[in-house]
């Protein structure tokens, strides 16, 4: 099995089973451009998985599926947004949390909620941005709502994963988790200034073997940064998780 790191909340999943995306954000702003393509990169993708509405983790999604019969599982509003901006009705799927969603994977999703920015993290974003650059930020949050969060438990290989697309899951959320004995967690490292300790928490919380951390990559600057993985991985040490973790690098592909 096969998981590629677009950037972002972005991967592709290839297995024997299939072919399917999370959150697909190739245009990255002012950041390092993605090797990847709407036309190529997705030919044989099943089904397309979105965790929330904003910008960096729907933008790219129209263009994906213009030319394909690639299906778009988004939650409420999101979907609404998606097919306004040019998404087939006919390739818009509701990802309902109280049924199967793709029975190759055992794809589930469940009700999640955004990690919220906090007040460091929104002044030191704000002195990085010029007014030209705050206003073009204002019209992406109010043209990409978050609406409804969801978080994806899949099967594959023989192993159970979970996909979080944000940081902001409660506790009753994070143990109903840990009952689902997940191999790999796909855990978000960005949102909040000390968002390494509130993603190191979780995971022990949920208590995969194997945590893989994406969204840490300064994808749409002066918006974003990069986050230390490494200060993560202290953070992880210091609540005491035993297990593994695969930082991927951007752009790259593992076998897992």
């Amino acid at each position: 099995m096969e998981f590629t790191w677009l950037g972002t909340a972005g991967f592709i999943v290839k297995d024997k089973q299939g072919e399917i995306a999370f959150d697909p954000f190739l245009s990255r702003g002012r950041g390092e451009p993605a090797p990847f393509t709407a036309e190529k990169s997705f030919a044989n993708t099943q089904a397309i998985f979105v965790g929330h509405g904003h910008f960096d983790h729907t933008f790219d999604i129209p263009e994906i599926v213009k030319n394909s019969d690639t299906q778009v599982f988004a939650p409420g509003l999101t979907g609404q947004i998606l097919k306004w901006r040019g998404v087939p009705a006919a390739k818009l799927c509701d990802a309902s949390n109280r049924e199967l969603l793709f029975k190759p994977f055992k794809m589930r999703a469940f009700k999640s909620s955004h990690v919220r920015f906090d007040l460091p993290l929104v002044l030191s974003t704000i002195k990085q941005c010029s007014f030209k650059d705050c206003i073009h930020i204002c019209g992406l949050g109010l043209g990409y709502p978050k609406g409804l969060v969801q978080t994806y438990y899949f099967e594959a290989g023989g192993k159970k994963f979970l996909f979080m697309s944000s940081a902001g899951a409660s506790r009753h959320e994070l143990e109903m988790y840990r009952g689902l004995e997940v191999d790999y967690l796909l855990a978000p490292l960005q949102g909040h200034s000390r968002i390494q300790e509130i993603a190191a928490k979780q995971t022990e919380i949920i208590r995969p073997k194997v945590v893989i951390p994406h969204h840490w990559d300064d994808f749409y600057p002066p918006l974003t940064q990069n986050v230390s993985v490494e200060i993560f991985r202290d953070k992880l040490n210091h609540v005491g998780f035993k297990g593994d973790v695969l930082e991927m690098p951007l752009f790259s592909s593992a076998q897992i």
